[in-house]
């Protein structure tokens, strides 16, 4: 009897190895589709954003426009559409915003970079607002997340 079970343990481990020049290949293969993340063209479409600064009790409503040829705009609340610089490094989208009039700040210029990723039709990522004013600059920390097409 224990001839037989140890047989039938050899014969199913045998069957389901699998030849061992596959697993490199399969590895291989994986590791590129991960590498090679979402595309600029991946995000085209209208993204609603809210964006939490640190010490800020408030989201602010942020629209993010991706076109097809990877060029993207950013609408802030009562505000002009402004052109972003969007780069991809990995799965992770950074988005860099150009200087403008603080939405919080009355009176302070700010810039905002953004890493993010995409889930789906779900963006989540870190901020960074830098502003300055006549005291010097200030570099605030906080998130964002929203949907594509809607909240």
């Amino acid at each position: 009897m224990k001839t037989l079970s140890t047989l039938m343990v050899f014969t199913l481990v045998a069957a389901c190895g699998g030849d061992s020049n596959d697993a490199p290949a399969t590895e291989e293969a994986a590791a590129t589709m991960e590498a090679m993340g979402p595309s600029l063209a991946d995000l085209t479409g209208t993204w609603n954003l809210m964006a939490m600064v640190d010490g800020t009790p408030d989201p602010i409503s942020v629209v993010v426009e991706f076109a097809a040829d990877g060029s993207a705009t950013m609408t802030l609340p009562d505000r002009d559409p402004m052109a972003m610089t969007v780069t991809m490094t990995g799965d992770s989208i950074i988005m860099q915003g150009p200087e403008y009039e603080s939405v919080i700040r009355e009176g302070v210029t700010v810039s905002t970079r953004t890493a993010a990723v995409v889930h789906d039709d779900m963006m989540m990522g870190s901020l960074t607002a830098t502003y300055q004013s006549a005291d010097g600059t200030e570099i605030v920390g906080g998130t964002m997340e929203g949907t594509r097409g809607g909240m």
